[in-house]
C-alpha cells in the first residue's frame, strides 16, 4: 500500500486529501500546514495525524502531494524528492522556469515521479477532441485555436496572477496538442483588485509550424467559463471543459474538392442552395460525457506511474514548456506596464 502525505491544508489540499482517504490501494498518512487550524480540521476530518512541518512527515511516507501557495512548491518539491519520495505538485509546477529545471532534474537523478496537475488532461471533453483531430484524417492539423478560461475572484492563490494560475492550464494543453515551439509572444494584461500581478490576460502565441493561438484568462468574471476552440483547414472543434461537451463540425468531400467553389456554382443555383447549404455540405457531431472525478484519474495516474515505474501523463518535464511560456506572457505584460511583446527561444 502506497503511504502518501498532504503538503498544504488549504482547498485543494483537502480535497486530494479526501481521494488519497478513499482509495483502497493508499493510505493517507497525514497532512502537513503551518496554519494550526487548517491541518487540525483536516485532520480530525480524516482521522489522520497533523504536522506542523510537512519534513517531520516525511520519514512516514512513500510519496507526497503538494498543495502549498506556488512559492512554496520549490522547496516542497525539492526537500521532498532529496528525501527519496514521489513527488504530485499542484499546477503550476514552480514560480520560474529555473526551479521547474531543478525539480526535474532532481527527479530524474532520484528515478522518482515527478507529475504536475494539470488536471484538465483528465477531462473527457479534452479526451474526445484529441480524438476528433488525430483519428480523423479529414480534420487535420490545428491552424487556430482560442481559448477562454475565467472565473469569479476566489481569494486564492494571490501570490501569482491570472497567467500562472489559470491561462497555464490552456497553454499546456495547445503545447500537448501541437507539436512545435512557440517563437512569439504578444501579450497584454492588467490587475483590477490591486497588487503586482495580474487579474486579466489575453496572449497570442505564434507557434513554429504557423498554428497561432489566442488565449484569455480572467479571474474577475461573473460568469465562470473552461472553453476552446481549435480550427483545422477542414473542421473546428469546439470543447467546453465545464459542461464536458464536444463539438466537431466538418466539411464533407464534396467541399474539400472544390464542388462549391465560386467558379462551380452558378448564380441561378444559389438560392437553392443557401437555405441548407451548412446543414447538408457539413456535418455536425456532439458528444456529451458523463462527469468524472478527474482529480481522482489524476491520482489514479499518479500512482499508476509509480506502481509500473512509467511517466504520468504529465510530467514535470512535460510542464516546464508551459512554465517557459508563462514565464514569457508575464514578462511581456510588465515590460511595458499593460502590454508587450517579445520574441523568444525555445525551452
Amino acid at each position: 500500500m502506497l503511504k502518501i502525505g498532504i503538503i498544504g491544508a488549504g482547498r485543494l489540499g483537502s480535497f486530494h486529501a479526501e481521494k488519497v482517504a478513499a482509495r483502497a490501494d493508499t493510505k493517507l498518512i497525514g497532512v502537513a500546514d503551518p496554519c494550526e487550524t487548517a491541518r487540525k480540521n483536516l485532520s480530525q476530518k480524516l482521522g489522520v495525524q497533523a504536522f506542523d512541518s510537512f519534513e517531520g512527515m516525511l520519514p512516514m511516507v512513500d510519496a507526497v502531494i503538494i498543495a502549498s501557495p506556488t512559492f512554496l512548491h520549490y522547496e516542497h518539491g525539492s526537500v521532498s524528492l532529496q528525501a527519496g519520495k514521489h513527488v504530485l505538485v499542484e499546477k503550476p509546477m514552480c514560480a520560474s522556469l529555473a526551479e521547474g529545471r531543478k525539480l526535474v532534474e532532481l527527479a530524474r537523478q532520484q528515478g522518482l515521479v515527478l507529475q504536475v496537475g494539470h488536471v484538465e488532461e483528465f477531462n473527457p471533453a479534452w479526451a474526445a477532441a484529441k480524438q476528433f483531430l488525430r483519428n480523423d484524417l479529414m480534420v487535420g492539423e490545428p491552424i487556430l485555436i482560442d481559448a477562454v478560461r475565467t472565473s469569479g475572484y476566489t481569494f486564492r492563490s494571490t501570490d501569482i496572477g491570472t497567467v500562472f494560475d489559470m491561462m497555464i492550464h490552456d497553454i499546456d494543453l495547445v503545447l500537448s496538442l501541437v507539436a512545435s515551439h512557440v517563437f512569439s509572444v504578444l501579450a497584454t494584461g492588467f490587475h483590477i483588485i490591486g497588487g503586482e500581478n495580474e487579474d486579466i490576460a489575453h496572449a497570442r502565441l505564434l507557434l513554429d509550424n504557423g498554428c497561432v493561438a489566442n488565449l484569455f484568462s480572467s479571474r474577475v468574471e461573473e460568469k465562470a467559463e473552461r472553453r476552446m476552440r481549435i480550427t483545422t483547414a477542414t473542421a473546428t472543434v469546439t470543447v467546453d471543459f465545464g459542461t464536458r461537451t464536444t463539438t466537431c463540425h466538418r466539411a464533407d468531400s464534396a467541399v474539400l474538392d472544390g464542388k462549391y467553389a465560386p467558379h462551380n456554382v452558378s448564380p441561378d443555383s444559389v438560392s437553392l442552395l443557401m437555405p441548407t447549404f451548412m446543414t447538408d455540405a457539413f456535418s455536425l457531431e456532439t458528444q456529451a460525457h458523463d462527469a468524472v472525478d478527474a482529480l481522482a484519474a489524476e491520482l489514479d495516474d499518479f500512482v499508476q506511474a509509480i506502481q509500473f515505474q512509467r511517466l504520468p501523463r504529465v510530467s514535470g518535464s512535460r510542464a516546464l514548456e508551459s512554465i517557459s511560456v508563462a514565464e514569457t506572457i508575464v514578462r511581456s505584460i510588465s515590460r511595458s506596464g499593460t502590454q508587450g511583446r517579445h520574441i523568444r527561444r525555445a525551452a
